[in-house]
């Protein structure tokens, strides 16, 4: 018989005992393979394609600078975007020979391009759309700034068939010079051409994959009759006026003309097929924020537009209603010392009220704008 210790010592030696039997799966996982991770799931070709941006943190918002408000010059343009080209356009419609700024990053492979246009008074020089072409070059990508019959005053401009078709031989232009990605075509406007801009989305709603409007006029009649009521020294009524062949007073030609140029007779379409941002600061008194509100609610669906009476109490105390909620802080409107009031989102659009007067907050668009996508749509 074999002493304790000698026992102990086989144990330890690993050799089994007499009268024992050793399990065949004594020294065996009990638990069964941890099962090996599934990959991840690929990105959408969507997720593939949005890029990280480089911002323009120096120029926050348009008004109060980084340029005289109505600056047209482009050796100062030129100083800030080196490459940037004078060019000219053959109208498609009547043969006359349109200016644009132009910008191409020169890259092999296809590229968004930003469509930016000047505002109701200057022309395609206008330098406080100079961030857009430092944000171009920034980020490769191609830019025009047309100059869609000048400044809003006269028949040809302020939204005619000849300035719309301005813009669109402009995409086509740089189509030609440029490689464009044409799922990534975004056209920018403000004030004047933030209502060029809507009406556009309405008519070509095939064409962008996304549409900032700063403070746009919804409705040439209404405006008209805001600015002889609260701004009768202005030039603006005056030139309203002269775009549209008279006072648009009610049951005129005049009327039917500003109505036809308005983004009221045709935003609709765009709805549910172009992605739409629009914002507008509360304090505007040039271009109140029931338009923004008015336009938006052309493109949201029923259940989430803004209810007619908080539209007329945000024109007339400038405040938010508590029942329109409280919005999520957003940091570059925030960085731009305007911050979001009231937000709402539906079908394809956006609405933004913030803090300030007539202005651009050009992070927050052009942030926007590098997430959207021209899906295919009938």
């Amino acid at each position: 018989m074999r002493s304790p210790i000698v026992s102990m010592l086989v144990l330890l030696a690993g050799i089994p005992l007499s009268g024992c039997r050793e399990t065949p799966t004594a020294h065996a996982e009990t638990r069964p393979p941890a099962p090996t991770p599934a990959p991840e799931p690929l990105p959408s070709p969507a997720e593939r394609a949005v890029e990280r941006l480089s911002l323009i943190p120096e120029f926050p918002r348009a008004t109060g600078g980084p340029f005289p408000f109505g600056a047209q010059d482009f050796l100062v343009w030129r100083s800030r975007v080196p490459r940037i080209e004078e060019v000219e356009i053959t109208s498609s419609l009547d043969g006359t020979r349109q200016r644009a700024l132009f910008y191409d990053p020169g890259r092999d492979e296809p590229r968004p391009l930003l469509v930016a246009l000047h505002s109701w008074s200057e022309n395609y020089l206008q330098n406080i759309g100079i961030p857009y072409g430092i944000f171009a070059e920034r980020n490769g990508w191609v830019m025009i700034h047309p100059d869609h019959r000048g400044p809003y005053r006269t028949p040809h401009s302020v939204a005619s068939e000849l300035a719309l078709g301005d813009v669109l031989d402009a995409v086509a232009y740089a189509r030609r010079r440029a490689r464009i990605d044409t799922s990534r075509i975004y056209l920018v406007g403000y004030s004047g051409s933030a209502m060029t801009s809507l009406v556009l989305a309405g008519r070509h709603p095939e064409i962008w994959a996304g549409v900032v409007s700063w403070v746009p006029i919804y409705d040439l009649v209404d405006w008209y009759g805001h600015l002889r009521s609260n701004m009768p020294d202005r030039h603006y009524a005056h030139e309203v006026a002269a775009a549209c062949g008279g006072a648009p007073r009610p049951g005129t030609p005049a009327e039917e003309e500003c109505r036809r140029r308005s983004p009221r007779s045709h935003l609709r379409g765009a709805r549910g097929r172009v992605n739409v941002y629009l914002g507008v600061g509360i304090w505007d008194q040039l271009v109140p924020p029931d338009h923004a509100l008015r336009a938006f609610n052309d493109l949201a669906a029923p259940e989430d537009r803004v209810p007619e009476g908080a539209i007329v109490r945000i024109k007339k105390t400038r405040s938010i209603p508590e029942a329109l909620g409280i919005p999520d802080p957003r940091p570059l409107y925030d960085a731009a010392k305007a911050k979001v009031v009231f937000e709402r989102t539906s079908e394809r659009a956006t609405v933004v009220v913030f803090l300030g007067g007539h202005d651009v907050i050009y992070n927050a668009g052009l942030s926007w704008l590098g997430e959207q996508r021209r899906d295919v749509l009938p």
